[in-house]
């Protein structure tokens, strides 16, 4: 206070990196224009990469119009280091998008924008992580390569648990897939994505047209089920099983999209068993339901569905119990790919013979996949992702 004294007296005020604020904030409050004057002045000549966040922030709060255009110019022309710096992580979200906006020429500025915006969400998790969706919307995508987008950005737990983060990143990846030379789909194939469920979104079902490149909402489903597995039989949506915390379902239920305005049907034939983390495939118009997660253990157990009858019955066992396996056909019989056994996860994989109906080991997959998909192209078997 006695320099602020001394100046009102003199004119005179020594100004450094640790007063200037505090002189500012006193200048604002007595309304000293002069005084706010050599603030204004002192911070414009010593803009750098450390403090323009902070002076940023002090001139948009006493409303200094020029000195927050010059501190966004500078800001602009050092994004990659002025993102790097802690006072980031102290922003507010407004100030964290403002900064996200801004526009700059430094290489992989993108990369280094997306970084910023998690790193900034994980400092305070539990209070940010609700607005990662709208910092993640301000990210250019299309800036980003491909390898960056599977091998980051894919990965980040703050983009997987987010429905509109996952619309985005699937979005910009077939996006890359659509430049490419055009594909046509053989007939029986779709070009439609059908996406149902996942953690918090038990109930969502939503469909992504590969040539639109667009997603659109479907029914939600009328039981919210974890972990389930589902079926697409002459464009009825079959889906089977799943959880609910403690509570594990047999129950089955079927979407008709077929119809005009379709709406989940729940009066169908229940499983045998409740099962989560199990397959379902379809072979010669049969539904197949394998192994899973029952209320007490991992399961071998099999069983299908004739939707001529409206039937379940049992087919014999699988040679080994499995939870998060995946199922595919290929050659007329059905193939069970890796899971857990109940003690450890297996890569061990063996197929259904309908003719002697048993079950065969095969060869097994080279690493071993829990909650992994997989799928049948040109008579060869395609397995991504899960983990062990």
């Amino acid at each position: 206070m006695a320099s602020i004294i001394n100046f009102i007296y003199t004119s005179c005020i020594f100004l450094t990196h640790d007063n200037v604020y505090d002189v500012l904030e006193a200048a604002e409050y007595l309304r000293i224009t002069s005084l706010k004057e050599y603030c204004r002045k002192f911070f414009k000549a010593s803009l750098n990469e450390e403090n323009c966040l902070k002076i940023r922030s002090y001139s948009n709060r006493y409303n200094m119009g020029d000195l927050v255009q010059a501190a966004e110019t500078f800001i602009s022309k050092n994004l990659g280091a002025v993102l790097k710096s802690g006072d980031f992580l102290q922003f507010d979200v407004d100030d964290v998008k403002a900064m996200l906006k801004l526009e700059s020429v430094e290489d992989s500025i993108d990369e280094e924008k997306y970084r910023s915006a998690v790193a900034w969400a994980l400092h305070d998790f539990d209070d940010r992580r609700k607005n990662f969706s709208d910092l993640f919307h301000l990210i250019q995508l299309e800036n980003l390569s491909k390898d960056f987008l599977i091998k980051v950005v894919q990965k980040e737990k703050l983009v997987c648990n987010s429905t509109d983060c996952m619309q985005l990143l699937v979005t910009s990846l077939v996006s890359r897939i659509s430049e490419a030379p055009a594909c046509k789909a053989k007939p029986g194939q779709s070009d439609e994505i059908l996406m149902i469920g996942g953690r918090n979104c038990e109930r969502s079902f939503a469909k992504f047209n590969t040539k639109a490149i667009q997603w659109s909402n479907l029914p939600d489903t009328n039981i919210a089920r974890r972990y389930p597995s589902a079926v697409n039989y002459n464009e009825q949506i079959l889906l089977l099983g799943g959880s609910k915390g403690m509570t594990h379902y047999n129950s089955v239920e079927m979407l008709d999209l077929n119809e005009e305005n379709p709406k989940w049907n729940s009066n169908l034939p229940s499983m045998g068993e409740k099962r989560c983390g199990f397959a379902s495939t379809l072979l010669d118009g049969l539904l197949y339901a394998l192994g899973g997660w029952d209320d007490n253990n991992t399961t071998n157990t099999a069983e299908c569905y004739d939707p001529r009858n409206g039937k379940w019955e049992y087919i014999p066992p699988m040679k080994t119990c499995r939870y998060g396996l995946t199922a595919v056909v290929l050659n007329n019989e059905i193939y069970a790919i890796g899971g857990h056994d109940g003690s450890n996860y297996v890569s061990s994989v063996e197929k259904y013979n309908l003719d002697t109906k048993t079950w065969i080991d095969v060869s097994s997959i080279n690493e071993k996949r829990n909650g992994g998909s997989a799928c049948v192209v040109d008579g060869v078997i395609w397995m991504f992702g899960g983990w062990w």
